[in-house]
């Protein structure tokens, strides 16, 4: 998130009113992307709810003070971030912006949002309305934009504007003020029908606009720590210098004592009791960047930033103490309604304090790693997800929740594959630079079963069952194998050493024959594991990806330039004609259709339904690259991809159609729950979804 995003979202005032308690079943129950960014919020006046919004399109509702949330889905996909709510204050209608091509509408105090369509080329990012007209306007990069109906319709407003604008204010008498980047001011009189650009004398891009009731006084925000103040409603603007020289971001203001308090991105909070003609600077303490800056009701001040620092004031940002809080992620949002108070993390972090922040509860924990795999316990009910920074998670409610688990591996440890032993049912967990972990039971204790520091020996890349026999492989690159028999707690090396690395392998669900692929075309082959020998593939291009299918009885790999190959006994190998010279990664079967399905960058997927003599390209509609297809219980046919593609079948891969996934975060893979009825998706997003049934 860029400091300028941020130092919008401080703008968003705060309606503070006390909500009655009303739990709902589950936590956040039919929340999609599990792990997006919250960061803005708004709460309604009482009874109504509070409102969380964030990236991915992702808005959470809750009507008991944030102890319980749940998603709010738009009519349509939106996945970008949704950076501002604002309301009517005449009629109760609610307005996000941030949503691509349009601005989401809700009358029903956010249970439900339509998507607005604005005009082409245009983009909401900030919206406001004004007190005496009620018409809105939105700004976005390029553009400026009306509505005189609540904002179900939008126009486009000629304006001077050749920078991108990021502000948007309000002025009591009709007055409306736009600014944004390298000190771009424009102002309206007639109620934002016709703008005109107004000297800033700033380069600086502004970081926000704040009008002062109490002193007349309107104030630009500057990227280089100084202010712009106008007494003439933004006609003209004089410089002031603030003894900053760092972004300034955060802003808050009390009428009550007409303090107002702005946040820097040093730590420091600049602080003015008239109006902003003079300044008087105090350090928070953390040396970073303040994001949020807010009033309690009780008069004290807190200032929420970097590394999970929360900094508290009780005589008006003049000095500051700590507030302990269990993270070190940036807290984007902090909201203070009585003693209640809640604090947003990075990647779905909420943290709630019902003492005015003396003490923290976790709601949600972080899911901060970059998901690479998914297993299921040994007690049938607890997930395991593993990924990047050595993290592993858990979770007991099918994926709604996730719980970190302290096993101290370090950040240097990245955990690309999980599997379940077939004898045990514990989860085995390996990657990079060489550690292997096992869990029993529910996984919540782990052991490190094995550590290789150095390169030469081995950088586990994936994890291999075979089910028969209950071998477990863990393969490594440069061209290493290691074997443990006895359900991953102790690990010997196997003589398949070869000098490419190894991309993959599976097990003979016949006989629990091993083929293991990789690069320049290489092929190793065991009976058990342990021993291995060289097999000709009659290719030096890359092989990514290889699966055995039992309706076929065969080995079937796929690489690069179009590369599908196929052997009934692992040792000898015929190359069929794919018809494309594409990278192809995937192979996966579906029995009730017969069909095998090959996926690959670039949106290659290929269909088959003669055992590979020949092969169509049925057309995914894209060209991000696709991963390993998951064929559920029911039949239907998921595949996975970059920037947020999910792609579903319910004809054994004859036709396909794009889901909604809310994200444009990569998803690497895909594990399924409750025989196919639910779906989780992960990698750079980790998405929970609700399959619909097949179209009649």
């Amino acid at each position: 998130m860029s400091k300028r995003l941020f130092a919008q979202l401080a703008l968003c005032c705060l309606a503070l009113h006390t909500l009655p308690s009303r739990a709902t079943e589950t936590p956040f129950a039919g929340r999609t992307v599990v792990n997006a960014v919250l960061f803005t919020q708004m709460a309604l006046p009482a009874p109504g709810p509070l409102l969380l919004g964030g990236t991915d399109g992702s808005i959470l509702r809750s009507g008991d003070d944030g102890l319980h949330w749940q998603a709010s889905l738009p009519d349509a996909p939106v996945s970008e971030a949704i950076l501002q709510f604002a309301r009517d204050e005449s009629t109760g209608t609610l307005l996000a912006a941030g949503a691509a091509g349009g601005v989401l509408r809700s009358t029903d105090a956010g249970s439900s949002w339509k998507l607005q369509a604005t005009p082409p080329d245009t983009r909401a990012r900030m919206l406001a309305q004004s007190p005496r007209s009620r018409s809105w306007i939105a700004v976005g990069e390029n553009s400026l934009l009306r509505s005189t109906d609540q904002g179900a319709s939008w126009s486009r407003v000629d304006a001077p504007a050749t920078k991108p604008l990021g502000h948007i204010l309000a002025l009591p008498g009709g007055t409306w003020l736009a600014a944004g980047d390298e000190g771009t001011l424009l102002r309206s009189s007639d109620d934002g029908k016709r703008w005109r650009a107004v000297k800033s004398g700033s380069t600086a891009t502004m970081t926000g606009l704040i009008h002062l009731p109490a002193f007349r006084r309107t104030l630009a925000l500057g990227g280089d720590g100084q202010v712009l103040a106008s007494n003439d409603d933004g006609q003209s603007w004089q410089r002031i210098d603030t003894g900053a020289t760092a972004y300034l971001g955060a802003v808050a203001f009390d009428p009550a004592r007409k303090l107002l308090l702005i946040g820097t991105a040093q730590g420091d909070v600049l602080r003015s009791t008239d109006g902003g003609r003079s300044w008087q600077k105090n350090a928070t303490g953390t040396g970073q960047y303040v994001q949020q800056l807010v009033f309690a009701p009780n008069g004290n001040v807190f200032a929420a930033g970097e590394t999970g620092a929360i900094r508290r004031s009780q005589d008006g940002g003049q000095s500051w103490t700590r507030i302990s809080i269990a993270t070190q992620d940036r807290l984007n949002v902090l909201l203070v309604r009585d003693q209640t108070m809640l604090a947003l993390g990075q990647f779905g972090a909420i943290m709630r304090s019902t003492d005015g922040g003396n003490s923290w509860s976790t709601l949600q924990q972080a899911i901060h790693s970059y998901v690479h795999d998914i297993s299921l316990a040994a007690d049938g009910r607890t997930l395991v997800s593993v990924g990047a920074n050595g993290w592993v998670m858990r979770s007991t409610d099918n994926g709604r929740q996730w719980t970190p688990q302290p096993i101290g591996l370090g950040h240097d440890v990245y955990l690309l594959s999980a599997v379940q032993d077939p004898k045990s049912g514990a989860v085995v967990a390996g990657g990079p630079p060489g550690t292997i972990i096992r869990a029993e039971g529910d996984a919540s204790v782990w052991s490190r079963r094995l550590e290789i520091n150095r390169a030469a020996q081995g950088n586990f890349q994936k994890l291999v069952e075979d089910r028969r026999n209950g071998v477990l492989l863990a393969l490594a690159s440069p061209g290493t194998v290691m074997r443990s028999v006895d359900g991953g707690r102790t690990w010997l090396p196997t003589d398949a050493r070869t000098e490419p690395h190894l991309y993959d392998a599976d097990a003979s669900r016949l006989n629990g024959r091993f083929v293991a692929v990789g690069r320049d075309g290489v092929i190793q082959t065991s009976p058990d594991g342990r021993q291995w020998k060289a097999a000709d593939s009659g290719v030096k291009a890359a092989l990514h990806g290889v699966s055995f299918i039992p309706d076929l009885k065969a080995f079937f790999a796929v690489g690069a330039a179009g590369a599908i190959l196929r052997s009934e006994d692992g040792s000898n190998w015929r190359r069929l004609d794919s018809g494309t010279e594409a990278t192809l990664r995937h192979i996966s079967y579906s029995a009730s259709h017969k069909a095998l399905i090959v996926t690959g960058d670039k949106g290659a997927l290929l269909r088959s339904t003669d055992g590979g003599a020949s092969w169509a390209w049925p057309g995914s509609g894209t060209d991000e690259g696709l991963r390993k297809p998951l064929v559920t219980h029911k039949a239907v046919i998921l595949v996975p991809g970059r920037s947020g593609v999910l792609l579903r079948s319910d004809d054994g891969g004859l036709s396909w159609q794009r889901l909604p996934t809310r994200t444009t975060g990569h998803l690497k893979g895909l594990f399924e729950l409750d025989d196919g009825n639910i779906v989780l998706a992960y990698g750079e997003r980790l998405l929970r979804i609700e399959l619909a049934p097949a179209r009649r």
